[in-house]
C-alpha cells in the first residue's frame, strides 16, 4: 500500500497493533509513517485481522545509480513471528525497485530495535555497523541517507552513534523471548553497540549492499521460514 494514501483509519489500525509491542505515541507513529513510501501490511486470511507490517522507503545519494533502500517501523504479532514476513517484505521491495531500475546499486540502511536487528543479521551474508564518523564513498553514501531519515521522523543522532526514537519495547515483548535468545551472537553484537536498549529509547543502525550473496541468503533463510 501506498503510504500516501493511508488514512487516518488506517494508521490507527496499525498504530493499535504497533502500541501493543513497543509504546510511542500516536502522533510519533503518524508522522513517520507519512515519511515513508510503501507499508506491506500482513493480515489473517480468515479474519483480515492486522498481525503486522513494515514501512519501507528508498533515497537518492551523492554516489552516480546508487540508491538506499531504508526500512521503517517493523511490527510483527507475536504468534506470527518467525515466519519470515519481514524478510519477503524486504526482498519483495528490492525487487519492486530493481526490476525498474536493473543498473542501479541498492542498499539497506536499518534503525534497528534489538529484535529487528537479529532478525534481519542473522539472515545475511554480510552487513556492516553504522559508524558516524565514515562519511566517504558508500558508508557516506549510507550515512547521508540514515541521518536524513532520522531527521524527517524527528529522531536524534547522538554523540556515541545511537538514535534516539523515544519508543520503548514492553516489558511483556522483551520477556515473552528465553534466556538463550539473548545468548545469540546477534543479540550480543547488538548489547555491546546499544547496552541500554531496555531503557534508553535508542535504536542502533546497520547497513548492508544488496549483493547477490545477501540476497541468496535472505531468499535462503525466507524459504526455510516459509516451509517450517
Amino acid at each position: 500500500m501506498q503510504c500516501a494514501v493511508l488514512t487516518d483509519e488506517r494508521i490507527h489500525e496499525l498504530y493499535a497493533l504497533a502500541n501493543q509491542l513497543a509504546v510511542e505515541d500516536v502522533e510519533h507513529f503518524t508522522r513517520h509513517a507519512r515519511t515513508n513510501e510503501l507499508v506491506h501490511v500482513f493480515r489473517r486470511a480468515d479474519t483480515g485481522d492486522v498481525v503486522g507490517f513494515q514501512f519501507w522507503q528508498t533515497m537518492s545519494t551523492n554516489l552516480p545509480r546508487c540508491r538506499v533502500v531504508s526500512a521503517g517501523k517493523l511490527r510483527i504479532a507475536p504468534e506470527f513471528r518467525n515466519r519470515g514476513l519481514h524478510l519477503l517484505s524486504m526482498v519483495l521491495f528490492f525487487l519492486r525497485n530493481k526490476i525498474g531500475h536493473p543498473r542501479t546499486r541498492y542498499y539497506c540502511s536499518e534503525l534497528a530495535s534489538v529484535l529487528g536487528f537479529i532478525s534481519v543479521t542473522e539472515a545475511l551474508a554480510d552487513y556492516t555497523l553504522f559508524d558516524p564518523s565514515q562519511r566517504e564513498g558508500d558508508a557516506g553514501a549510507v550515512r547521508d541517507a540514515l541521518v536524513a531519515l532520522a531527521e524527517g521522523s524527528q529522531f536524534e543522532l547522538r554523540d556515541d552513534g545511537l538514535f534516539f526514537v523515544d519508543i520503548f519495547l514492553t516489558e511483556e515483548t522483551l520477556a515473552s523471548y528465553p534466556a538463550s535468545f539473548w545468548d545469540r551472537p546477534a543479540a550480543k553484537v547488538y548489547a555491546a553497540a546499544n547496552p541500554e536498549f531496555r531503557t534508553n529509547g535508542c535504536y542502533a543502525a546497520f547497513w548492508f549492499r544488496f549483493t547477490p550473496r545477501n540476497v541468496a541468503s535472505l531468499s535462503r533463510r525466507i524459504a526455510r521460514k516459509l516451509r517450517g
